[in-house]
Parts: C-alpha cells; sequence; structure tokens
C-alpha cells in the first residue's frame, strides 16, 4: 500500500453464514444474511472529509426460476437492520424477466456508492452490474445504479444517520422455484 491518498480499505461487514432464500414470495425482502450486514455509524460521511467517499457492495448467491419471473434486486441503507426502508434504496435493478426454468445458477452484484454532498440531504451516486450465469455459455447483465437515467443521477439520504446496508430482492411472480439465495455478501469502505 502506497499510502499516497492516505486512505484504506475497510471491511465494514461480511456473512458468516449463508443466506435465507427468498422464494414464494412477491414481497420486497431483505436477502443478505444478518451477520453480513455492512454497519456504517452517524456521520460515517463526515461534513469536510465524507465528499467523494465510497462504499463497494459485493455480493454472490445462486437463483431458481420456473417460467420467466421478473426479479428486482436493490442495496439497501435501513435504519433496523433486516428492515426494509423505501426511502433507503440506494441502487435498484430494473424488473427484469429471468431465464425459463432455471435450477441453482450463479449470480453476483457489485455496486459502487459514492457521496456526492454531505448532511441531512446528503446525495450520493450508485451504479454497479448483477450478473446472473444462465447456463455455461450465457450471462444476463442487469445494471443496478441509483437512477435509470443515462447518464446516472443522485438520490438522497442523511449522511447524519446510521445505516445497515443490505441486500434486497423481489420476484414478480410467488412459486416456490422462484427462489434467490446470498451465499456471500461484503459492504467494504474505499476511503
Amino acid at each position: 500500500m502506497s499510502w499516497t491518498t492516505g486512505t484504506q480499505t475497510e471491511c465494514l461487514g461480511a456473512n458468516s453464514a449463508v443466506g435465507t432464500a427468498l422464494a414464494n414470495s412477491t414481497t420486497a425482502t431483505a436477502i443478505s444474511p444478518a451477520s453480513g450486514a455492512g454497519y456504517a455509524p452517524a456521520n460515517f460521511w463526515l461534513p469536510s472529509y465524507g465528499t467523494s467517499k465510497s462504499l463497494l457492495v459485493k455480493a454472490f448467491g445462486v437463483l431458481g426460476t420456473t417460467g420467466t419471473p421478473n426479479l428486482t434486486l436493490e442495496v439497501q441503507a435501513n435504519t433496523t437492520q433486516g428492515t426494509r426502508n423505501s426511502s433507503g434504496i440506494i441502487a435498484t435493478t430494473a424488473v427484469t424477466a429471468q431465464a425459463s426454468s432455471v435450477t441453482n445458477v450463479p449470480w453476483e452484484l457489485e455496486v459502487l456508492i459514492t457521496e456526492v454532498t454531505g448532511g441531512s440531504s446528503g446525495t450520493f451516486l450508485a451504479d454497479g452490474l448483477v450478473k446472473v450465469y444462465t447456463a455455461s455459455t450465457t450471462i444476463q447483465s442487469m445494471r443496478i445504479s441509483s437512477s435509470t437515467a443515462n447518464p446516472n443521477t443522485a438520490f438522497t439520504l442523511s449522511t447524519q444517520s446510521a445505516y445497515y446496508f443490505e441486500l434486497g430482492a423481489t420476484w414478480g411472480t410467488a412459486n416456490a422455484s422462484n427462489t434467490i439465495q446470498v451465499y456471500s455478501y461484503a459492504v467494504l469502505g474505499l476511503n
């Protein structure tokens, strides 16, 4: 490490257990393991030094489908662990139809979240990618971001509150075969 920037990467949360599978539901639900929720205390993004401070969220797991159900993934900033904060959705995919009748196919997510401005109405930009390996030679890609605009636009979230950073999912069709599970989840503070 060069210490040119005087910053370091810090793991804010990494799971020690596999997450509970989300299946047979159309309710937006936190799916990252409780042991892996990244935690940022109040004023993690300090007023004088928080601008451009970033988080990197990485996740891996498996999913299965019947038919071609829609799936939405999101990274949430929750004030209470395991409780979805609809106004704290940092990044989300579009509602995306999944491959038909797959079982235990791997998926991976990576999203970078960067503070633009701080305070009670702080702003952040988030952008990343979700990949679903639907077959040995086929990958389905989904953008996960703070907006659907191109270029991306910021979302508002207070930098003065403490948050748990968790991964959420919503299936478009309830079926026991429509299932997603997190095997590995980590939240890294980049500077």
